[in-house]
């Protein structure tokens, strides 16, 4: 078990947070790997950042557009370069658990079939604390065929690219799919991978995923219908592709379907009022705001209507902050005293990995 990886690393602005993540793949317990950082024109720090770091670590190369190019365009460019057996996409915000690489290559090597594998990753907040985790059993179940596409589906099975090991040739996948209008190109790329080819998941931590307000993620809308129909367009691009099996291409009308037939999620928008009634932050009545009026624009009035006086009410206001403040906040209280027990129990070791950092 040798074969070479290549980390590509994408950023911009963000050089205390890239430090991280290349510290956090210079110091994998697999050594066969080359750092490609891809930088969209920082104009900042970033530069001296990486050039520190690489000093003593010839496997760091690094690459700074001349302008601005976009976050799509610097992925697309990263893509481009893979030239060694194995790669994987990190986030300048993410980072890697120390044994990560040791992990998926293993599984990779000992099954040629496999074209990449998907391992655990845990949520962090911006100051590196425990926010959510999928519990790790250890375990390595092999997905493939309509099974392996109702599985990637499922729910069961993370679909966070940062804790994923790929062989070169899904490369090409990126390389030839047309991501301009899709903020969610990491799905976009996943669901096209799964469609062709057999994949494993092991059930271990192998990175960290960094929630906070800038994210990409974070700026997706509760009511899309431009975004309901980028999501639609990539399965019928599966349908029509001719690298798909007929099986998967008949089960891509039924993934069309829910979502031509999804309706808005009114409950998930009632309760994020409710907890910012309870838990107040200028941020999140923004986008509630923004929500409200995303509802409006999409054609469903009467549930604009109703979530605007939900959400301009004073009387509804107190009553919900005297009825479930208390459950509520014990509730905020016992969820960050279980991630911290976790935090500071079985994922010890991981976090004073990633905070020496």
């Amino acid at each position: 078990m040798n074969s070479k990886i290549t980390a590509l690393i994408v950023t911009y602005q963000r050089p205390k947070l890239l430090s991280r993540a290349i510290l956090s793949v210079t110091e994998q317990t697999y050594k066969n790997i080359k750092i490609c950082i891809f930088d969209d024109a920082s104009g900042d720090e970033t530069k001296d950042i990486v050039s520190k770091l690489s000093q003593n670590d010839k496997r760091v190369s690094y690459h700074c557009h001349s302008k601005n190019i976009g976050a799509l365009a610097n992925f697309r460019h990263a893509f481009e370069s893979v030239d060694t057996p194995y790669f994987s996409i990190l986030s300048d915000d993410d980072c890697l658990a120390m044994n990560f690489y040791e992990n998926a290559i293993e599984v990779l090597d000992n099954n040629p079939k496999v074209m990449f594998v998907i391992l655990n990753t845990l949520m962090i907040d911006k100051d590196s604390n425990l926010k959510s985790h999928v519990p790790s059993t250890n375990q390595l179940t092999f997905h493939s065929d309509i099974e392996g596409f109702d599985d990637f589906h499922s729910g069961k099975i993370p679909v966070t690219w940062t804790a994923m090991v790929f062989r070169k040739e899904l490369a090409d996948i990126y390389k030839e799919m047309d991501e301009s209008i899709d903020i969610g190109h990491d799905i976009r790329f996943l669901v096209r991978a799964v469609s062709r080819h057999s994949y494993a998941y092991l059930s271990k931590v192998g990175a960290f995923f960094t929630q906070h307000s800038e994210s990409i993620s974070s700026t997706i809308k509760k009511v899309d219908l431009v975004h309901q129909g980028v999501q639609i367009s990539r399965y019928i691009e599966i349908f029509h592709d001719k690298s798909v099996k007929p099986g998967i291409k008949d089960r891509t009308i039924f993934y069309i379907k829910k979502l031509l037939t999804k309706k808005p999620d009114i409950k998930k928008s009632i309760i994020e009022i409710i907890k910012n009634f309870i838990e107040y932050s200028d941020t999140d009545n923004k986008k509630i705001k923004l929500n409200i009026s995303d509802f409006q624009y999409a054609g469903y009035l009467k549930t604009s209507i109703f979530l605007r006086s939900f959400h301009e009410n004073k009387f509804v206001r107190i009553f919900v902050i005297l009825i479930f403040g208390k459950f509520y906040k014990k509730r905020l209280i016992d969820n960050h005293n279980e991630m911290l027990a976790l935090q500071n129990g079985i994922y010890k070791d991981y976090f004073e990995y990633i905070k020496k950092h």
